[in-house]
C-alpha cells in the first residue's frame, strides 16, 4: 500500500513539475494557465505584468538542494519495478551527496548485484565493509563478496 501511495505520489509530482522543467531546459517560458483561461477579461494588460513576474520568479526561485534521501527513494521505486540502469545512477549520487550514508552504499551494492556487474558490486560491498567494519550485516556483505568473487 506504501509503494503505491509513493508510486502514485511521484506520477504526480512529475506530471506537475516536468512542464515546467522542460520549458525551462529549452528556454521557453511555461505556459501561463491565467493568461489562456480568458483572453476576453476585463483588462489584458494588467494580467501580462503579473504573468511575467510570475515567470521570474518561477526562474529566480532558488533550486531545490540535491537530497541524497530522495535519489534513495527514487532509486527504490526503480528497483521494485526492475530498472537497475535507472536505479545505479540515483544511488551514485546519493552516495556522493552523502558518503557514509550506509543504506545507499548497501542499496548500490544490491543494484550492481542485479544488474549482474559483479565487480562493482564487490568494490561497493568492500566500500561499505571499510566505512561500517562493525555494521550489523559485516558478516553477510563478506559472505555476497566471497560468492561474487568465484
Amino acid at each position: 500500500m506504501e509503494a503505491m501511495r509513493r508510486g502514485f505520489l511521484f506520477a504526480v509530482l512529475m506530471a506537475f513539475a516536468l512542464p515546467t522543467w522542460c520549458a525551462g531546459q529549452s528556454g521557453q517560458n511555461p505556459p501561463d494557465s491565467s493568461s489562456s483561461s480568458s483572453s476576453s477579461s476585463s483588462s489584458s494588460s494588467s494580467s501580462k505584468p503579473s504573468s511575467s513576474r510570475r515567470v521570474l520568479e518561477v526562474e529566480s526561485a532558488p533550486s531545490d538542494p540535491p537530497n541524497a534521501e530522495k535519489d534513495v527513494d527514487v532509486a527504490s521505486y526503480y528497483m521494485r519495478k526492475g530498472d537497475m540502469n535507472a536505479a545505479i545512477p540515483r544511488l551514485q549520487e546519493a552516495v556522493q551527496l552523502k558518503p557514509r550514508y550506509a543504506k545507499a552504499e548497501l542499496m548500490l551494492g544490491e543494484a550492481y548485484e542485479r544488474a549482474h556487474d559483479k565487480d562493482s558490486a564487490v568494490k561497493t560491498y568492500q566500500a561499505y565493509l571499510k566505512q561500517f567494519p562493525n555494521a550489523s550485516d559485516a558478516k553477510k556483505i563478506q559472505k555476497k563478496i566471497e560468492k561474487l568473487a568465484q
